[in-house]
């Protein structure tokens, strides 16, 4: 019975890095794709900025030029867009 302190101690701790993922906030960008990395699955728009596609996005129908809008958030130090979609001009 001594160990059942840490393992309640162990869950609230899983529990807490759960909930910092969960409420992580996201963004909006809007801009011209530059190139896309099939191979490192990373889209990178005209103005530098690199998104790394997230587990399950489709990006091979992205071209260079075209307009696309993206969902992202800040994941582990790298920016991760869990939506890319082309925009409307």
């Amino acid at each position: 019975m001594s160990n059942v302190p840490g393992v309640f101690a162990a869950i609230g701790i899983l529990g807490a890095s759960t909930v910092a993922f969960a409420g992580e906030a996201t963004y909006r960008a809007t801009g011209k794709i530059k190139s896309v990395d099939l191979m490192k699955h990373v889209v990178t728009l005209e103005n530098g900025s690199t998104y790394k596609a997230a587990r399950g996005i489709n990006i091979n129908f992205l071209k260079p030029g075209q307009k696309v809008s993206l969902t992202y958030s800040g994941f582990g130090g790298t920016i991760e867009a869990s939506a890319i979609a082309p925009a409307v001009d």
